[in-house]
């Protein structure tokens, strides 16, 4: 991980100048973004900038483009998850969003190519924003087509297969304004109801061509529910017209039957009400109840069943009479509904997954800190008490930070872990892990929460090296720790840190130091913290990692060492902790070397306070602001202050052989003048 996460991998230095407001189904959505074409696509979509809105905002996005990163085609089916308040969405290796509806933003870092899709961000990106964002700003996702009369609205709901897309339609050609063929938000600000449209897009089965002959001409390549499906733009191919938002009227519950039919029916309210609550998303109860007092303004508004049959256009005509007739005089009695409440049960589905249960649990004191993990998976269980079975098991007092983190089925036999990307804000950081798997983090909730497939928890080296690596360095700072890149050897209480760029044998000449007789603590990341104003050190808890190679050196370990694939490279692993008590602890740095491999004979250089100052500060595996900077700069000049060397060397055993004399040499109190 320390290798993999280098540099300004937060992207902490990402800068978003550009602004927009948008009216967006009647919420105000504030963008900030690097990228004139995501405001330009969504300028199409909303209209233009609303004037007035500065200081108001009921949805922030603040979207970033990596012009140094580009996708491959074409781009794969979207991902979503969530796991409480956090709801990922993986588009590809490069483009993923992380939202949080408890306080209404999303964040997300974007390929080129992704940031001039315009069908991307209409039909996929933006949809999904608002149906995951939009709840908790008021809005109520209803799964029901829309078509509007001169600002009157019907809605058509109904499931799959009730003819929702081919009735609106009908509706649209013959004179109806097209809102939505299947998803309708509602929003009930300032006393008055609107539907607002979602998605710009429509999708056919292919056999709606006998009734709609122009969908012959577009390519039908999708496949859904084993059916090939037509999505396209209306308005481009049939050249009906669209309106964003209308004042609902009528509501129609579809019933579709095989015979040519037409029939109105009386519908309960509480049916009713039923019907439209079971295909919303499960939210929070305060969320949950708005939807509900929606539901109930919007149903006084009238509603009946429909029964209907045969050609759609047929049924579609059959409706605009009945709208230019008014609903006539008996039709409109029949619409009228009982002047009471309704307090049915929401049934709400869980589609993201957002309100599992994590029910299994253990409490660890990592490195002194108390930290609780959540999961509903056994395997995911034992692999976390496993890595952490050296620290200290405590159940008194709160836990200074929760992990949460759930396991998907998969199907994949055998895993090779893929590039990690991340995008960070100021109090949430995300990290992805390929396409469908994450770790999230809310700094001021104090939770991280992660999700990966089942075969990435089988593999035990790689879920702790790569899944638990990435969560602990996003929770660290928080804890009070400083990670940095180097390993840690050390003699008792004293500790050597080690530090060397990659492929600099920090981890080969550690393991021979432990053949000496020295504690093998860390090879790649050291964590630091301020005890009384003395720095301590903690080793990492994954196993020790070499590069194949390293079997000419040290070739008991293809007997030893585990594979662990990440990307196309393949480590051997080894735990590091048969060299120290069961119980991990932390030492006290003495000193530090700066590996420098070479073909040349081995010395050993001493460095100024300033060289080591400026080495140890580059040592830090990535830019992350959070914790205290005070703290974490105080722990950089702490080790600027110790005895440091560079050590130019070409056999790791005779480089262990000076991490023994270097140990022997300095004691705990030693400081240079």
């Amino acid at each position: 991980m320390a290798e993999t996460a280098s540099g300004d991998f937060l992207k902490k230095d990402a800068r978003t100048p550009l602004r927009g407001m948008y009216l967006a189904a009647g919420v105000n959505l504030r963008i900030e973004t690097n990228s004139e074409s995501i405001l330009q696509i969504t300028e199409q979509m909303f209209g233009q900038p609303a004037a007035g809105f500065s200081d108001r905002e009921d949805i922030r996005l603040r979207l970033w483009v990596d012009e140094m990163r580009h996708a491959d085609e074409p781009r794969p089916k979207p991902y979503f998850r969530g796991l409480g308040h956090m709801v990922f969405a993986g588009f590809d290796e490069s483009t993923s969003v992380l939202m949080n509806p408890h306080d209404r933003s999303a964040v997300g870092r974007f390929t080129p190519e992704a940031a001039v899709d315009t069908k991307f961000w209409k039909m996929v990106l933006f949809p999904a924003l608002l149906t995951v964002l939009g709840p908790s700003a008021g809005l109520t996702p209803l799964h029901c087509a829309c078509v509007s009369w001169k600002g009157s609205g019907l809605l058509l709901a109904g499931g799959s297969g009730s003819g929702k897309s081919s009735l609106s339609l009908a509706l649209a050609q013959s004179g109806f304004d097209f809102l939505a063929d299947d998803r309708t938000l509602i929003s009930t600000r300032g006393g008055s109801v609107l539907a607002w449209g979602l998605s710009p897009e429509m999708k056919h089965c292919s056999d709606a061509v006998i009734h709609f002959p122009e969908l012959e001409h577009i390519e039908c390549s999708e496949i859904a529910k084993g059916e090939r499906v037509f999505r396209f733009d209306p308005v481009e191919v049939f050249g009906i017209t669209r309106v964003q938002c209308c004042e609902p009227r009528w509501i129609l519950f579809l019933e579709r039957e095989s015979a040519q039919v037409f029939l109105l029916d009386d519908i309960e309210l509480e049916v009713a009400a039923e019907r439209l609550q079971k295909d919303l998303h499960r939210e929070t109860p305060a969320t949950a109840e708005r939807q509900r007092q929606a539901i109930e303004t919007l149903l006084t508004r009238g509603c009946r069943t429909l029964r209907y049959g045969g050609d759609p256009h047929q049924v579609a005509d059959a409706l605009l009479c009945l709208v230019k007739g008014g609903w006539n005089a008996a039709q409109a009695a029949s619409f009228s509904v009982p002047n009471k409440s309704f307090r049915g049960e929401i049934t709400a589905c869980d589609p993201l997954r957002r309100f599992r249960a994590t029910p299994l649990t253990i409490d660890v004191l990592a490195m002194g800190k108390s930290i609780r993990v959540e999961t509903d998976s056994h395997l995911i269980l034992k692999h976390a008490t496993r890595a952490f079975i050296r620290f200290e098991r405590t159940k008194n007092g709160p836990s200074q930070f929760v992990w949460r983190i759930v396991s998907e089925p998969s199907e994949e036999p055998q895993v090779c872990w893929p590039p990690l990307t991340a995008f960070s804000d100021e109090t949430v950081r995300y990290i992805n892990i390929g396409r469908r798997s994450f770790v999230a983090m809310d700094l001021m909730a104090r939770e991280a929460v992660g999700i990966l497939p089942e075969s990435f928890a089988r593999d035990e080296t790689g879920f702790s090296s790569v899944f638990l690596a990435s969560m602990f360095y996003l929770t660290a700072p928080m804890l009070g720790l400083q990670p940095v890149s180097a390993a840690c050897v050390a003699q008792g209480k004293k500790g050597l840190l080690v530090f060397g760029p990659p492929n600099s044998g920090k981890t080969t000449s550690s393991y021979s130091a432990r053949k000496l007789g020295l504690d093998f603590h860390a090879d790649q990341s050291v964590f630091l913290e301020l005890d009384s104003g003395a720095v301590r050190a903690w080793g990492d808890f994954w196993p020790a990692s070499f590069r194949p190679e390293t079997i000419r050196l040290l070739p008991e370990l293809s007997a030893l060492a585990r594979t662990f694939s990440y990307r196309d490279r393949t480590f051997l692993c080894l735990d590091k902790e048969p060299s120290i008590s069961r119980n991990a602890e932390s030492v006290i740095p003495t000193a530090c070397i700066f590996l420098e491999r070479e073909d040349a004979t081995p010395r050993l250089i001493p460095l100024s306070n300033h060289d080591t100052r400026v080495r140890v500060r580059a040592t830090a595996p990535f830019k992350d602001d959070a914790g205290s900077t005070e703290e974490r700069e105080a722990v950089f000049t702490a080790l600027s202050r110790l005895p440091s060397y560079r050590l130019i060397y070409g056999d790791p055993s005779v480089a262990a052989v000076f991490f023994r004399s270097v140990l022997n040499t300095h004691h705990v109190t030693e400081d240079r003048p």
